[in-house]
């Protein structure tokens, strides 16, 4: 299986430098070096303050984005280590980029976490930070950070994660909700003590 996604791989790097050239000037544009720098993990923080400081709905949602992208940083890990692909030519020059395994992109699965899970408490915050992660994408191909297919597949696993936290843990729901008292003290408007429909056909 390592031999095939090498040579898959190899077909990728051909395929990337006939369209953004050997050096990674031609993808140098505005989009692309906004990807450089929302990939980093502070940026991540700085949105998640952002959606917190927006009201109620935006803490849920930071905080469900934050726990989805923690999730799906370590679940990406157990892959890294049983496929074990090298990254393109060229990673060298950024920073980590050899270090670990090329498949699947660790960004690509946190940052399709994090806008998967911020989205099921504020679906108003799905586009833009979509637009934020495929920066981020085209970022690591033109880049020769990771190939196309470890972007996909991270963004898969990243989808994955939070759906099944979305599973887990609903939106919107909170133990205190099941636990906390009436405030009216379950009486009602006019005075009179609330019955309950149970109640009521009892």
């Amino acid at each position: 299986m390592g031999e095939r996604i090498e040579r898959i791989g190899n077909d990728e790097d051909t395929l990337v430098a006939a369209l953004v050239g050997k050096g990674s000037r031609k993808g140098s544009t505005f989009f692309g070096r906004a990807g450089d720098v929302i990939q980093r993990p502070p940026m991540w923080a700085a949105i998640a303050a952002g959606l917190s400081a927006t009201g109620e709905r935006g803490r849920r949602a930071a905080l469900r984005g934050s726990v989805c992208y923690l999730s799906a940083a370590a679940a990406h890990l157990p892959v890294k280590a049983v496929v074990g692909r090298r990254h393109p030519p060229g990673s060298a020059r950024h920073q980590l980029g050899p270090v670990t395994s090329s498949f699947p992109s660790g960004h690509a699965a946190s940052d399709l976490a994090f806008v998967f899970g911020a989205a099921q408490e504020l679906p108003v915050a799905f586009v833009p930070l979509s637009a934020c992660t495929l920066a981020v994408h085209w970022s690591l191909v033109r880049r020769r950070a990771h190939y196309p297919s470890d972007v996909l597949a991270g963004g898969a696993l990243g989808i994955a994660v939070a759906l099944t936290i979305w599973k887990l843990w609903p939106p919107g729901h909170s133990p205190r909700d099941e636990t906390s008292p009436d405030p009216s003290g379950g009486v009602g408007a006019d005075g009179q003590p609330r019955v309950s429909a149970g109640q009521a056909s009892g």
